[in-house]
């Protein structure tokens, strides 16, 4: 008669066997990957399975597997041992979609859900290759490359290059992305201007603005022009109060949200409130914006009219 306790190991074996089964059971030229625990707590969903399974140290993961962090969980997914790596931060989910080929020649596809990663692709891809992530905001393909991603509960995602170059898209629009240079971008709501940034917080910073204050005396109006120089058509102007928000620079010029698209104030005393990772900066002369855009907030000058520029009025002026 088998001993009970001998029954019990091997029991436990058999289970064990069983769990690890999934991340195999897979076609001959599917590949795997190892997962390690940076820091707990961090959990796998086997392909074809519905229960989370804790991992304490390292793991085998495949197709289908999802790896999930908690809000202190930290892993790596290595996929060869020449540096292709992904790293997840606290809070992030993140899914193998396609991992085939050899370690020569291979097609990989992963999935970000949420959270925040770190892609490192340590090799050129040949013409047979790819390397493929995929968010709820768009598809991004690198070649020989680090990056990093960050998608939001909203499903916003966003994207930083440290090396190589990055393709972005969704749906038919395109934009190359490359070093110390970011983008973003919501489901359905197209990609963003591609524009420099190191951290998701310049990026922001970049894309929606920070919050300001300018300061004019005997309540004088800004002019509003099309460009970042005197030389633009006047479009309109703007109450200094009304100007809580400022999205770009370029010397002393500041472009604001205008009548539904943007426009650019003079001014020398914007302030920038803090909390602010960094303006967009913007080429000297910058411009001119799209016209086409404006529908309200601002006194509007008729669009026939913009390609005069007026001289400034006591009520109107370029100097607060």
């Amino acid at each position: 008669m088998i001993p009970r306790k001998v029954l019990l190991a091997l029991l436990g074996l058999h289970m064990l066997i069983l769990a690890v089964i999934p991340a195999f059971a897979q076609d001959s030229s599917e590949l795997a990957a190892t997962l390690e625990v940076l820091s707990p707590t961090v959990e796998v969903l086997r392909v074809n399975t519905t229960n989370w399974i804790a991992v304490k140290a390292e793991a085998i993961v495949g197709v289908g597997d999802t790896i999930r962090t908690n809000e202190a969980g930290r892993a790596r997914v290595t996929f060869f041992a020449d540096g292709t790596d992904t790293e997840l931060l606290p809070n992030t989910e993140y899914r193998i979609e396609r991992f085939e080929g050899t370690d020569e020649s291979f097609n990989l596809s992963v999935e970000v859900v949420v959270g925040q990663t770190t892609q490192r692709l340590a090799r050129l891809l040949d013409a047979n290759s790819s390397y493929n992530v995929t968010t709820p905001g768009m598809v991004l393909a690198a070649r020989g490359t680090e990056f990093a991603i960050r998608v939001e509960s909203n499903g916003r995602a966003a994207m930083l290059v440290t090396e190589g170059i990055v393709n972005a898209e969704q749906d038919a629009a395109t934009a190359e992305v490359a070093p110390e240079f970011g983008i973003r971008a919501a489901s359905n709501a197209g990609l963003s201007d591609v524009v420099r940034a190191k951290t998701f917080e310049q990026l922001d910073s970049a894309l929606d603005g920070c919050a300001s204050i300018i300061i004019t005396t005997d309540d004088v109006r800004l002019n509003v022009r099309l460009g970042a120089g005197l030389d633009y058509p006047r479009v309109g102007t703007i109450d200094a109060a009304d100007v809580t928000n400022i999205i770009g620079v370029s010397e002393q010029w500041y472009r604001i949200t205008f009548q539904g698209g943007f426009g650019w104030i003079l001014s020398t005393s914007a302030q920038i409130q803090e909390g602010c990772a960094g303006l967009r900066q913007f080429d000297t002369n910058y411009g001119p914006e799209n016209a086409a855009l404006y529908t309200a907030v601002g006194e509007v000058i008729e669009l026939d009219n913009l390609e005069i520029a007026p001289e400034a009025t006591p009520e109107a002026t370029e100097s607060p």
